[in-house]
């Protein structure tokens, strides 16, 4: 039987208003389930074969890659899929509830590999497992994250709109990392590093899906009425074409907008950073730093705290000086803070051997980093639904869906580009696996606070300079958007 096609589309003049708050609450709690993804993927799955399984880095880097990259390419699909899709649900929500529960069960098993398998078996538990769990995370991700441009067409609202997102992503990594500290990570006789113990793995992933599963359904409950009502973008106003055929002809197009060309360059390379530092935050914490398991989770809640905080002030930022400059700025500044903790740990500044100072010191540096990224994250999402806007004004095709699987590739595929440089790292090194903290040399440690700290500074400068030439200003958007306004008006008299 044919599915009903969505209502109505919502014209520019109606997308413009202030979204209601229970909108914009609903809408962000979903973005709670990226945010337990990333504590759980991004923050302890490397950690964990690496140093608890036994796997070496290398492999370990190898397979995240492969399944990013394999998650990556299937995200522009995805997007383009649900572009075109109709159902009574509309066009994003049957994605929505499609993914909760298959993603969680994929976290859960990856978490539980067998004890009998081999480096290249635990290769192949690794590899399957994150490529079908990510897959499953982009079936809800990237339709979510098109819904949200497609909620409101203004300049700041969409900043409003990213913030909420952001904040209950935080909100997620939060929960995630306070209780695997406090609760699954706790010290024992056999380990006093309570993250080495493999016993508190799988109920750590237990608790992840069951979070998953819950904040994602009712974020789309909650947005279901929104998004038939018609803040939601009508599929049928030159939605870009189904097939690979379309999907590689869209590519092609996106390329052809400079604002598109800059900000998936540039992110792609700044992402690379942040794969690696992802990859080895609990390696510096734990083997550099040499910080007890509490003085670990201090660390990460309070970087979290700093760019829930940070998010905060993104509106006001971005309406006071642009989105670029507020990017830029944020993403430079945030990275310079941590590299510049890590040289004065290296130079003896700061004590290493006194634990409570160090963890208070570490705790206020990470603070600081995240409130200045913070808003780097907001303004990010805002300015690719900028990019939305220019590609419909220049191509005359809505195309929320393909963009953000386009820029979550970019996420992705670099993400497993640094676990991958992270895996080949350690190994370059000769970084122990599987030994107490003092069992590892000093000189590992150090080069690998080098490689975490000034060494990244340096993608984060390249991308940066590259992002600068961003050419959508808050002038070029509302000339834009008063373009497609008058056109829509055309459009409604010649009907």
């Amino acid at each position: 039987m044919e599915a009903a096609s969505d209502p109505k589309p919502a014209n520019l003049s109606e997308r413009e208003g202030r979204l209601p708050l229970a909108t914009k609450l609903s809408y962000g709690l979903g973005e709670a389930a990226e945010g337990v993804k990333t504590a759980a993927l991004e923050t302890f799955l490397f950690f964990f074969y690496v140093q608890v399984v036994g796997l070496s880095g290398s492999l370990t880097g190898l397979a995240l890659l492969i399944a990013l990259v394999f998650d990556g390419i299937t995200d522009p699909i995805i997007g383009n899929i649900s572009d075109n899709f109709r159902s009574r649900l509309g066009r994003r929500h049957p994605f929505l509830y499609l993914a909760p529960v298959p993603l969680a069960i994929c976290l859960f098993l990856l978490f539980s590999p067998p004890d009998t398998l081999g480096q290249w078996g635990l290769f192949a538990w690794l590899l399957g497992f994150t490529a079908v769990g990510r897959l499953m995370q982009s079936f809800y991700f990237v339709p979510h994250m098109a819904l949200g441009a497609e909620l409101s067409s203004d300049f700041k609202e969409r900043v409003s709109v990213s913030g909420y997102r952001a904040m209950f992503a935080y909100i997620g990594r939060l929960a995630v990392l306070g209780l695997a500290f406090s609760l699954f990570f706790r010290p024992t006789e056999a380990f006093p590093n309570g993250q080495l113990n493999p016993e508190a793995y799988q109920p750590l992933a237990l608790f992840c899906g069951a979070i998953v599963i819950v904040v994602i359904f009712v974020s789309a409950l909650g947005t279901q009425r929104r998004a038939q009502e018609g803040y939601a973008r009508g599929a049928a106003n030159g939605s870009l074409a189904m097939g690979s055929g379309g999907l590689i002809r869209n590519l092609l197009t996106a390329f052809r907008l400079k604002a598109f060309t800059i900000y998936f360059v540039a992110i792609l390379i700044s992402y690379v950073l942040g794969g690696v530092q992802a990859a080895l935050n609990i390696h510096l914490n734990t083997y550099f730093w040499r910080l007890p398991p509490t003085g670990v989770q201090m660390v990460l809640v309070a970087n979290v705290f700093g760019f829930m905080a940070g998010a905060f002030i993104a509106r006001a930022l971005a309406h006071r000086f642009d989105k670029k400059p507020v990017y830029v700025a944020c993403v430079v500044f945030s990275v310079i803070v941590p590299a510049a903790t890590i040289g004065l740990g290296l130079a003896g500044v700061i004590p290493l051997e006194d634990k409570g100072l160090l963890t208070v010191i570490l705790a206020t540096s990470t603070f600081v980093s995240g409130f200045i990224g913070g808003p780097a994250v907001v303004v990010a999402g805002a300015m690719l639904a900028d990019v939305a806007d220019a590609y419909h004004h220049r191509f005359r095709g809505r195309s929320e869906g393909f963009l953000f699987g386009a820029s979550a590739f970019t996420r992705k595929a670099s993400l497993g580009v640094g676990g991958a440089i992270a895996g080949v790292a350690l190994d370059v090194i000769r970084f122990p696996r599987g030994v107490p903290v003092d069992a590892v040399p000093h000189e590992a440690t150090v080069q690998l606070a080098v490689l975490y700290g000034p060494a990244m500074l340096i993608f984060t400068c390249i991308s940066m300079s590259i992002m600068w030439a961003y050419p959508l200003s808050r002038q070029r958007h509302a000339e834009i958007l008063a373009d497609l306004e008058r056109e829509e008006r055309a459009a409604m008299q010649r009907q």
